[in-house]
């Protein structure tokens, strides 16, 4: 009997305290219900009046008969800790693949190619998520922002003598483009960091069917770099 009691009391104490917590807590979310919490954590790298650098290394996902890798710097200012402008070079490098070779030598015609040559471009940058991830006891903290931008993109495509039994020949083509992009960067500490960018290229541009004529067509890049911030 003595147990019995010493059980109940035992609990009706425990689930008193239960209650109570679940109130206090209840209170507290309502203590203020016209206040908005933002911020769930401290935000470690700050961006706002920031500059940085990046160098990256480009591999070209569009080109069916090219090999196209390339090089890329940009430089960029946070004017708010959620915007920046960006000035941005590429310079990208080809040569015939296999599927070109292959082409070639069963047809005995050359594909139609349009490659890039190199890319100038000015964007405005958005990174309204940041967050951390916590691998093997170590907290690496992360930005993920997108960007939209237009330039100066110069390619050279074999349009005027594809399909013709001579030799390519490639005239360099200008185009005002539409850039689209995406971009997560991680911060190793607070002034280096790694990034990994995928870049959307839009541009019109006349076909072999209709060479006078423009058409949307689009490049996409993946870009791994690496940066400085200050």
């Amino acid at each position: 009997m003595k147990k019995f009691i010493s059980l109940f009391i035992f609990s009706s104490l425990l689930i008193s305290n239960v209650f109570a917590g679940e109130k206090d807590l209840y209170d507290f979310l309502w203590l203020d219900p016209d206040k908005s919490v933002y911020v769930l954590q401290n935000k470690i790298f700050e961006k706002k009046k920031s500059i940085y650098m990046d160098i990256g290394l480009i591999s070209n996902l569009t080109s069916n008969f090219q090999d196209t890798i390339g090089g890329q710097f940009k430089l960029g200012y946070y004017f708010h800790e959620e915007w920046a402008i960006e000035l941005n070079y590429m310079q990208y490098s080809n040569s015939d693949n296999a599927a070109y070779e292959s082409v070639e030598i069963v047809s005995g015609l050359a594909p139609f190619v349009r490659r890039p040559l190199s890319s100038t471009s000015i964007f405005m940058i958005w990174s309204p998520f940041y967050g951390k991830i916590n691998t093997f006891n170590q907290i690496f903290y992360f930005d993920w922002s997108f960007g939209l931008g237009t330039g100066q993109y110069i390619m050279e495509s074999n349009l005027d003598t594809a399909q013709l039994k001579t030799r390519d020949v490639y005239k360099s083509e200008t185009y005002t483009p539409v850039q689209l992009k995406t971009n997560f960067k991680f911060h190793l500490n607070r002034s280096v960091h790694l990034g990994i960018e995928y870049l959307n290229t839009n541009y019109q541009a006349g076909t072999p069917k209709n060479p006078n004529s423009k058409a949307w067509t689009n490049n996409n890049d993946i870009i791994f770099s690496i940066g400085a911030s200050f």
